[in-house]
């Protein structure tokens, strides 16, 4: 009897070992890329070289001539020229409107994704996923960092408001309501919310049709 609970005590370890192994969490590092950037800081200082990902309270800037690193935080930055590989992006400060309970407003270092009497703008997050993945052929939690955009359109007299790129359902019946806030006043462009090439996913090609009509005008 008591050979019998041993064996089965030892194939017990051997499979909880093994469910281990196959669900393992491990975490997997992207390479970071870096893109040459000039950046105009408060100070007046102009720094030219190439940072990584501009997103939260700071960034890792190399200097071109000595490829020191340095860590720049976004609250000392007056605006930034970025290389990508989709062309040149315009970042500086923006103020735009926050769910946070403290304050209803705060200022972020964002880019500009359409630049107009109307803009949309962009401001990158990172945050954390936790997921099953096959890693090397073996089933595996997987920690990651991911960057988020989020996109605010922005008068300049007033602070940015997030579009909602949620959900399908919540995102569709939200950004009616921010068409109808931002887009009235061109009824040839409300019509065509809502159809195919112009619902939220759409957002830089709506902003800059409406920059379009009201240049016109």
């Amino acid at each position: 009897m008591t050979a019998s609970l041993t064996r089965f005590a030892r194939r017990y370890v051997s499979f909880f070992l093994l469910v281990i192994g196959i669900f393992a969490c491990q975490t997997i590092n992207k390479k970071v890329k870096y893109y040459s950037t000039e950046i105009t800081l408060k100070n007046g200082m102009v720094l030219t070289g190439s940072t990584s990902p501009i997103a939260n309270d700071n960034f890792t800037f190399k200097d071109a001539k000595t490829s020191k690193k340095l860590t720049i935080q976004n609250k000392d930055v007056q605006s930034i020229s970025k290389n990508l590989p989709d062309g040149a992006r315009e970042y500086a400060q923006f103020e735009i409107e926050t769910n946070k309970k403290k304050a209803a407003k705060e200022t972020v270092l964002g880019a500009y994704i359409v630049k107009g009497e109307l803009s949309l703008i962009s401001y990158e997050a990172t945050e954390y996923t936790r997921e099953a993945k096959t890693v090397n052929n073996r089933q595996t939690f997987v920690n990651e960092t991911i960057l988020t955009k989020h996109y605010y359109l922005k008068w300049s007299n007033a602070p940015g408001k997030e579009v909602n790129m949620g959900s399908r359902k919540t995102q569709e019946e939200d950004f009616m309501d921010t068409a109808l806030e931002f887009f009235a006043d061109v009824p040839e462009l409300m019509k065509k919310i809502g159809s195919e090439g112009y619902q939220a996913k759409n957002i830089k090609k709506i902003v800059e049709e409406y920059n379009a009509i009201k240049g016109k005008k």
